[in-house]
């Protein structure tokens, strides 16, 4: 591939950013941090017509799965995850496939932080890990199971959830939105010249008011 047909394909960022990767260690990851006390009565309202068959799901469940999608590495974790009792997974199983999976951690934000663990609040749970078959897209369960996991947080006994979405992914922006999250602050992780590093002050944050989203990294 031509570095004129690498420009088109990746734009002019992209470029920048894989020789970073390539060149220099470095890669720098633009987060938004998103936040929602939880309105009961809400989230009960907008799961009226709720007719999905959804089950807690276990480890074995994941074999119903895609192998493409749930490899060895991926299990590894799952496995990990369901030896710890601060997560939970949930999903639909159609005609003995896997078709939907979502996760939710009670203890700790589950992204990878070589810096430092970032932990949650005791009144927090953490919407993570959603997965949907290609065979159950169009029908809108990232935001009916959305909606869901809410309200399994909320019968845990806590009151305020917790997300993060990567710049430029809008589907999981307009899913986040609509189930009534809110934007309180951006943050940066990654490596510079090999050195990890990770901007998030939670503690910062949870103090934020409600603020409008913003695009800018």
């Amino acid at each position: 591939m031509t570095v004129f047909q690498k420009l088109i394909k990746y734009g002019l960022i992209g470029i920048f950013k894989y020789i970073g990767q390539k060149f220099f260690a470095t890669d720098i990851i633009c987060v938004h941090y998103l936040c929602l006390n939880i309105d009961i009565a809400q989230i009960k309202k907008a799961l009226n017509d709720f007719d999905l068959d959804v089950k807690e799901l276990t480890y074995d469940d994941f074999f119903k799965g895609d192998p493409l999608v749930f490899r060895e590495d991926k299990m590894k974790l799952y496995k990990q995850r369901f030896c710890d009792n601060t997560y939970k997974a949930y999903g639909i199983i159609e005609n003995n496939r896997l078709v939907y999976s979502t996760w939710i951690s009670y203890h700790r934000l589950g992204m990878t932080f070589e810096t430092h663990p970032v932990y949650l609040a005791q009144n927090e749970g953490y919407l993570e890990d959603s997965y949907c078959d290609p065979i159950a897209r169009g029908r809108g369960l990232h935001g009916r199971m959305n909606l869901y996991r809410i309200m399994k947080i909320y019968e845990s006994g806590r009151s305020r959830v917790v997300a993060v979405v990567q710049h430029g992914n809008v589907p999981a922006f307009k899913v986040q939105y609509k189930s009534g999250l809110k934007e309180v602050g951006i943050f940066h992780y990654g490596q510079i010249l090999n050195i990890k590093f990770n901007t998030l002050n939670k503690d910062k944050f949870d103090k934020n008011e409600y603020t409008s989203k913003s695009s800018i990294c």
